[in-house]
């Protein structure tokens, strides 16, 4: 039985070079247990191969719920992929903030809050998780919620169990915040957690800056007990550097 829940999105693995089928019965027997951010047309080929599609994501990475004049547009579209969701049996919908432009941080966060809260009646009938992520500005430069009280403070002024965070640990951690610290003291309004190599963005190993094992180890034993996806940006042997991955996980858990 693995130690961890571990997923993949296909943005950063899927290349298209194997067919779909080979791809997600190969993280199958990896151990994997599901994959995240599947086109439609590769969601029957994933679920045949028996893993979940966690989550999808939804608008508004740049253009985003920080701004009203983005609200009557983002939140019928974001409706729209809660639908979806709903009817496909995937969890999550990712959102976002949007970019800063200048804008106060406060403001921003206000403006999250006043538009999320409309979605809540369609997250919570729908039985689908809105899960907000947090950027680092180096990656994504400009995007408001670049640090984890950020988020934080939306999803506690929101107060709906459907709405949560999707706590990015790279990102978070090029940021300069403790995500140990962050994370246990907040597990109950994290859903979902990602994990890359710093500064890098590569493979989580020990060639890199942060102590996944410690991290992991710690994360366990608060208790968490959701997915750890792995997002970053392999070399030519996807699939080979996928299974070190998992297993370097996996053990540290053990």
């Amino acid at each position: 039985m693995a130690n961890l829940k571990q997923s993949a999105p296909d943005w950063c693995f899927f290349k298209g070079n194997i067919p779909a089928e080979h791809y997600y019965g190969r993280l199958k027997e990896i151990g994997y247990a599901g994959v995240e951010m599947v086109e439609p047309e590769r969601w029957a080929a994933a679920k045949a191969a028996g893993l979940e599609i966690v989550n999808m994501s939804g608008p508004g990475m740049q253009d985003g719920l920080n701004r009203v004049e983005n609200h009557e547009k983002l939140l019928a579209e974001i409706r729209e992929a809660i639908a979806t969701a709903a009817q496909n049996g995937i969890g999550h919908v990712i959102i976002f903030s949007g970019n800063r432009n200048g804008q106060d941080d406060e403001e921003g966060k206000a403006n999250c809050v006043t538009a999320i809260k409309q979605l809540v009646p369609d997250a919570e009938k729908a039985g689908v998780t809105l899960v907000f992520e947090m950027l680092n500005m180096h990656d994504h430069p400009d995007y408001q919620a670049d640090r984890s009280a950020f988020g934080f403070d939306i999803i506690k002024a929101v107060g709906s169990p459907s709405v949560k965070v999707l706590y990015d640990i790279y990102h978070m951690y090029r940021m300069g915040d403790d995500v140990v610290k962050d994370i246990t003291e907040n597990l109950d309004i994290i859903a979902h957690i990602h994990v890359a190599g710093s500064p890098k963005r590569d493979f989580p190993g020990a060639d890199q800056q942060i102590d996944y094992p410690a991290i992991i180890k710690a994360i366990k034993a608060a208790g968490y007990q959701g997915y750890w996806g792995q997002e970053w940006l392999p070399g030519e042997d996807v699939l080979d550097e996928l299974a070190k991955a998992y297993e370097v996980f996996d053990s540290s858990a053990a």
